[in-house]
């Protein structure tokens, strides 16, 4: 991963851990996004490919990000280890091409933290 990745992943973790507290604190007995115990469906992973796979799931905890702005409907860890999601598939698949996929939501969830932060 590139180190503009990494900043603009440094600063979604900041934004994310900073999120208004009119948004609910996630149930830790029942987090929406549950990010914090990512693990892969190996069939999706031979459907789509490791990093399609991760956009797939990322757009059914998260919605589509091509269908406009992310509204998060809680805050917390679960959220929060979103980065380390990002991070760990940016790191690991760095040479793919498709990667692009991940920073999509890299951009689009910094930009939609920055303007629930500000």
């Amino acid at each position: 991963m590139n180190c503009e990745t990494r900043n603009k992943l440094q600063l979604l973790s900041l934004y994310l851990q900073n999120l208004p507290e009119t948004i609910p604190y996630a149930d830790p007995s029942t987090p929406q996004y549950g990010f914090d115990f990512f693990a892969l469906d190996d069939e999706k992973i031979q459907d789509y490919g490791p990093i399609g796979a991760v956009n797939h799931e990322l757009e059914v905890r998260m919605g589509q990000r091509n269908k406009g702005p992310i509204s998060f409907k809680e805050r917390g860890p679960s959220l929060n280890a979103v980065t380390d999601v990002l991070g760990g598939y940016l790191d690991q698949y760095h040479e793919s091409p498709e990667t692009v996929l991940l920073v999509k939501w890299e951009t689009k969830n910094t930009i939609q933290t920055s303007r629930q932060v500000a």
